[in-house]
């Protein structure tokens, strides 16, 4: 089974009402690639990410405390989600490249498989494997880290090579995907 985790704590995934909110739009746009799809957000914004969501079947991921960034907003969804691999994808991400979604499921192994473009690692449009994903996590918070670049060195992930033109598109999640022509190898490889 494969999972979806969308952060609302990232960027501006839940928008200033519910008409302007990129969550449903991402949430639309990421169903075709998985079976469920999991809401990360914080106990304040559950009533908004569900109405940014509106009527598309999810499960609300609840931060038990607020505004500890998106590792932790990581591991309480990977907690949550039913998948043996979840997709992780900022909520408010431009582009939702499911073909590299797919390639991603397709070479995550008992880690994660995270797509590098420019020479840039981009952890939130990566999928992880759940249970390897809850364990960097966890130990990465212990260790008083809330970087993803932390998670992924405790993971050793897939690196899938990915080109395309505006990367840049959103600050933490390495933007539009689209066209993008996938190689594996490991990290640091």
């Amino acid at each position: 089974m494969r999972s979806a985790l969308l952060l609302t704590g990232v960027g501006n995934a839940l928008g200033s009402s519910t008409d302007d909110a990129p969550l449903g739009r991402v949430a639309d746009a990421v169903a075709p690639a998985v079976d469920e799809v999991v809401v990360a957000c914080s106990a304040d914004d559950r009533s908004a990410a569900s109405e940014a969501v509106g009527d598309r079947p999810h499960r609300l991921a609840v931060d038990p405390i607020a505004d500890e960034g998106p590792v932790a907003a990581i591991r309480t969804g990977v907690r949550v989600a039913s998948g043996d691999a979840v997709a992780v994808v900022a909520g408010d991400v431009p582009t939702v490249d499911t073909s590299l979604l797919d390639d991603c499921f397709e070479t995550c192994d008992d880690a994660a498989a995270v797509p590098r473009s420019d020479g840039r690692l981009h952890p939130l449009h990566a999928v992880y494997d759940t249970g390897a994903a809850r364990v960097a996590c966890d130990h990465t918070l212990a260790a008083g880290s809330g970087r993803l670049y932390d998670v992924l060195s405790r993971l050793d992930p897939v690196v899938v090579d990915a080109q395309a033109p505006d990367v840049d598109a959103h600050p933490l999640t390495a933007g539009s995907h689209a066209d993008l022509a996938p190689a594996t190898d490991r990290l640091g490889t």
